[in-house]
């Protein structure tokens, strides 16, 4: 019974139980999704381990990524429309025919009309998919959402100047932080006059705590209790708003967000930090907050944006402050880009006498590139890309560089 009651409160919530609405024709899924395949040259300064030892790495990477949607709606004769998204994975996750883990990716359910739209489910929060801030023309990598990234595990373990580590993003619920996929309910108003506000709720999502057995910041999941006093953030709520509109022959998109959750302090130590202070727990509120724009005219968009992560962090002592900006050219089949991203963390959990070292963290993500559309759904990528750090550290200052090409399909 409670399972039902849960399922359909967002049903409610768009008004759809209010009379009886029957479809026209059942659900019937579709297939959609896309597959990345890239080649990777370049080079990632050695790990320092001694003063005279430390860990090189090879050149060459072969690199890919790709999901299958599994997709279907039906439209209800009151003009809802409501249906179902299942991401399934297009790769082996820990280690192929014998991976144990789950495959899924997002799996939530959707309606609309309108009034709006609501999704309920495993899925981002409103501000990830409201954004509008660096274009990028180099599929697969760009300033917001990286699905390959190509430097050495000491400079990932001890450069702080990313988003929860030496990970980019342009939202204020980026994926890689705050709630990710975890199960949350969405609601988008309509757009009115350029304008739409989109609001997100997660009861529940882990930062890494021990004592967690609710955790479900990394992907989706369903639980059959959350604990008190585990370590967990909880209440998250997700507002943002954007608004699109043209001008003659300019286009213009304005992107604002605000993002926070409670975090149910635990008795132990929790893992929130890379190399956390021992005995510490270092969870606290989660705030964060971005603000992006788009100019566009005669083929050219130019973008950027610029906001604040605490990473969970209390007292907001682990902020990283992050800039971005970037320019995009298209005509016809091509899309030309450059542009930067740049976090600044002054670390303040690094343990000193470690890889990591207490002091000020820089990282700057600089990108050039370009895609040629060969046929609809199929698209040749590459560029070059150069991650440069700056620290206390040997490896917060481990720089990477290379020179990238693939192929994009979409289906």
């Amino acid at each position: 019974m409670k399972k039902t009651l849960l399922g359909t409160t967002a049903l409610v919530a768009g008004g759809l139980l209010a009379a009886p609405a029957m479809a026209a024709d059942p659900i019937k899924l579709e297939l959609r999704g896309y597959f990345q395949w890239m080649v990777v040259v370049g080079h990632i300064d050695r790990d320092l381990v001694t003063a005279t030892q430390g860990q090189s790495y090879r050149p060459e990477n072969l690199k890919y990524e790709g999901e299958i949607w599994f997709t279907g709606t039906t439209k209800l004769d009151n003009g809802t429309s409501i249906g179902v998204r299942i991401e399934l994975e297009g790769w082996s996750q820990g280690g192929g025919n014998t991976a144990t883990n789950d495959q899924l990716d997002e799996e939530y359910m959707f309606a609309f009309g309108d009034w709006g739209r609501i999704e309920f489910g495993s899925t981002d929060s409103a501000s990830f998919k409201m954004q509008y801030s660096s274009p990028s023309a180099l599929i697969g990598w760009g300033f917001n959402d990286h699905n390959f990234n190509y430097f050495g595990n000491g400079f990932a373990a001890a450069n702080g100047a990313g988003r929860g580590g030496t990970i980019l993003g342009t939202g204020a619920a980026h994926n890689a932080g705050f709630s990710g996929d975890a199960n949350k309910f969405t609601y988008f108003t309509p757009r009115f006059a350029g304008f739409q506000i989109g609001f997100s709720y997660t009861p529940n999502f882990s930062g890494g705590a021990s004592l967690a057995t609710c955790g479900s910041r990394g992907g989706g999941a369903n639980f059959s209790n959350c604990p008190r006093n585990a370590n967990n953030y909880v209440n998250g709520v997700d507002i943002s708003g954007n608004y699109l509109n043209k001008f003659g022959d300019v286009s213009v998109a304005l992107y604002a967000a605000y993002a926070t959750a409670a975090f149910d302090r635990g008795i132990s130590s929790n893992n929130i930090a890379a190399n956390p202070v021992a005995a510490v727990n270092t969870g606290g509120r989660y705030k964060t907050w971005a603000v992006g724009a788009q100019l566009g005219f005669a083929g050219f968009t130019l973008g950027g944006g610029l906001g604040m992560d605490n990473n969970g962090s209390i007292n907001s002592t682990n902020r990283t402050r992050w800039y971005t900006a970037s320019l995009m050219y298209e005509t016809g089949p091509w899309q030309m880009s450059a542009g930067w991203w740049g976090g600044r963390n002054r670390d303040a959990f690094a343990v000193a006498g470690t890889q990591n070292a207490p002091g000020k963290d820089k990282l700057d993500y600089f990108e050039v590139g370009a895609n040629y559309a060969l046929s609809p759904g199929i698209k040749l990528t590459g560029g070059f890309l150069y991650y440069m750090g700056s620290g206390q550290s040997r490896n917060e200052k481990a720089d990477a560089w290379a020179v990238v090409f693939g192929t994009a399909l979409t289906f």
